[in-house]
């Protein structure tokens, strides 16, 4: 994959990441207030964690999923591509 194919795809990946967040953000602030709608903008794994703890509940547990493989695969994606061009790397 080239290294624009790459960004784009990190690039997505971060967007849908974000869409998540907001999501969360907006679900916590209607049950909690805007003070922790805020302190989760300011430390998402706050967002994430709550979302994980009411997900059954508010019925977001879907969302929370594909939050979490969207955020697994981002972190494995980078490493991934820099063993694939590790891999491909000559010595002269």
């Amino acid at each position: 994959m080239s290294a624009t194919g790459t960004t784009i795809l990190e690039s997505i990946l971060v967007l849908l990441s974000t869409a998540c967040l907001f999501y969360v953000l907006a679900k916590l602030g209607q049950e909690k207030g805007l003070g922790h709608a805020v302190l989760g903008f300011l430390i998402p794994v706050y967002p994430y964690v709550w979302g994980w703890m009411q997900g059954r509940r508010l019925e977001m547990l879907d969302i929370m999923g594909f939050w979490t493989v969207i955020t697994i695969f981002s972190m494995v994606f980078p490493a991934l591509m820099a063993a694939a061009a590790l891999s491909s790397f000559t010595v002269p």
